[in-house]
């Protein structure tokens, strides 16, 4: 679970508590030291550079490395990051139209079962 940002932009980390980060850069210093790695992150992805693709597999395998369940939520299905996700270790590869109780279903489901095949949407 990720603490919740204060006003300052430090972040703290509450018992049990879900929150989000403000990008996923952000999240990083969970992954290591002191702190317990979160059982499921979700990553939502934007339309962006190959730069930042490349950015967010480096997390994703980090997240990976640390036994996270890592869901991602796609803007649009693209089969080539979908791949590339997956081979760095996402969980899920889902699009961001998503209803709720799907989301919910497959948090669940990553969570029971740890690292599962990227799925798509």
């Amino acid at each position: 679970m990720l603490g919740t940002p204060l006003e300052t932009g430090k972040m703290i980390r509450p018992q049990s508590t879900p929150a989000a980060v403000p990008e996923p850069a952000a999240a990083m210093p969970y992954f290591g030291g002191d702190y317990r790695a979160p059982d499921v992150v979700l990553l939502g992805l934007h339309s962006g550079s190959d730069e930042e693709l490349f950015a967010t597999l480096t997390m994703v395998q980090k997240m990976a490395r640390c036994s996270t369940a890592v869901i991602i939520l796609a803007p649009y299905a693209d089969e080539v990051e979908r791949l590339l996700l997956q081979q760095a270790g996402a969980s899920s590869y889902l699009l961001k139209h998503i209803d709720s109780y799907r989301l919910i279903q497959e948090i669940k489901a990553v969570s029971q079962q740890g690292h599962s095949a990227v799925q798509g949407d």
